[in-house]
């Protein structure tokens, strides 16, 4: 089937690995009847690799807050041999969009994806979905086409990429069908919906991480985005991801 995709880009960082909980899941007791009531609904995402070595992926889910979005969840795909990598999110209704884009290597070393402004804020939008009370709703699969890559620093390169979001794989339906029943005899597909948005150059990247830092120095935000950050001990040369290791 055709994809929905923009160009777009992601950084590619050297930095530690952090330890992190596993795959997001809901209760499985819960149902469209009980999530109507409550006025809920769940959100299931599937999410590509953007580097084949990473074993962590999440998304950053938002809201829109006047011209930017406030983070409000966080979708985590932790990858398993068998296991379905489909997060899944219990909302409440309205309009929700993808704001950031994480792969972590086990080994240290990461893609990011997002424009952030700090505390918690974003300034752009990589795609967006409406979900209604009492919905099991199966809003995609987003992965990451490579198009090429550019050196912004000792430890940060920038990605082109493009985004898009398809229908899940026939084996991930098969694996979230055996796994989670309960939840795919309730599920209803509407796919997400990609923004256009124009890449930021490698350059644009070290001017905000600039700004970031000032804005940090004068005690205006506390914590810098991890592409102006890289850990202590990482590596001075970049992390090396290839365009043909990063496929979805």
């Amino acid at each position: 089937m055709l994809a929905t995709w923009v160009r777009c880009a992601v950084v590619a960082i050297a930095v530690l690995a952090a330890g992190c909980t596993g795959t997001s899941r809901v209760g499985d007791e819960l149902t469209t009847t009980s999530l109507g009531q409550a006025k809920k609904s769940v959100a299931l995402i599937k999410l590509g690799a953007a580097d084949p070595l990473c074993t962590v992926l999440a998304a950053g889910i938002g809201v829109r807050e006047g011209d930017n979005f406030k983070l409000m969840q966080t979708a985590r795909i932790v990858r398993k041999a068998g296991e379905t990598a489909v997060a899944e999110l219990e909302l409440g209704t309205g309009e929700y969009h993808v704001v950031s884009y994480t792969c972590t290597r086990q080994q240290g070393g990461a893609v990011l994806l997002a424009q952030p402004a700090g505390n918690g804020v974003f300034t752009k939008s990589y795609a967006s979905f409406s979900i209604a009370p009492g919905e099991i709703l199966n809003i995609g699969y987003l992965h990451l086409i490579p198009i090429g890559s550019q050196q912004a620093a000792a430890y940060t390169r920038v990605l082109q990429v493009g985004i898009a979001v398809t229908d899940w794989p026939l084996a991930e339906i098969e694996r979230f069908k055996q796994q989670r029943p309960n939840l795919y005899a309730q599920m209803k597909t509407r796919l997400m919906k990609v923004h256009k948005v124009e890449p930021p150059t490698a350059q644009q990247v070290l001017t905000k991480c600039a700004e970031m830092k000032k804005l940090q120095s004068d005690g205006k935000i506390q914590n810098l985005p991890a592409m102006c950050t890289p850990a202590p001990g990482a590596p001075q040369k970049a992390p090396g991801v290839a365009k043909k290791e990063i496929g979805a």
